[in-house]
């Protein structure tokens, strides 16, 4: 009897394993890695969290498929054109296509994130960047895309608005001055 039960407990074992490991194969999307591979490594002293990767994909990673906690929302605002700096404590608020507003404000890489029990969201929806004085709203409304890189990348053309800044001519107003340490 005892000998009939070890091979039915290795049968078990390897079912469980495989049923647990299911889950990540069916995940795989090469298209995806690829993708998030073609981003390049991480910079040189900033670990993964909410400082690294300004002005990236965001939500590529930052997926229900992706390894890391899902944002429903993010993205990176500079300083300016001119100088491609991010810049800290600026107000992100977002409006609904029914008159809801959520906002939330960028860290010292000029980044923003909201995960889905933040803010879940369904376009259109419209954007405005404050920092003190300066106030930008954004011109066409959001359907598509929770990262504002999917329209805000380099280089400008038809498919991409460029970089989101909060001055737009350093010549007539002036610059904030960042917060961070």
């Amino acid at each position: 009897m005892m000998l009939g039960s070890i091979p039915r407990l290795a049968a078990r074992k390897v079912l469980g394993a495989a049923l647990l490991s299911a889950p990540l194969v069916g995940c795989f999307d090469p298209a995806q890695d690829g993708v998030v591979d073609s981003l390049g490594p991480e910079a040189a002293g900033v670990p993964p969290g909410p400082l690294h990767r300004p002005g990236q994909p965001c939500v590529l990673c930052h997926s229900e498929a992706g390894d890391a906690p899902p944002f429903s929302m993010a993205g990176t605002v500079y300083v300016d054109a001119d100088s491609l700096t991010p810049i800290d404590d600026v107000t992100v608020t977002f409006i609904d296509v029914f008159g809801q507003t959520f906002s939330t404000t960028t860290n010292c890489a000029g980044s923003f994130f909201l995960r889905p029990s933040d803010y879940s969201w369904e376009g259109p929806i419209w954007v405005s960047l404050q920092r003190d004085e300066v106030l930008r709203e954004m011109e066409t409304p959001i359907f598509r895309d929770g990262s504002c890189t999917g329209c805000h990348d380099d280089p400008v053309g038809p498919a991409s608005a460029g970089h989101v800044f909060l001055i737009d001519d350093p010549l007539v107003e002036e610059a904030p001055v960042s917060r961070c340490p």
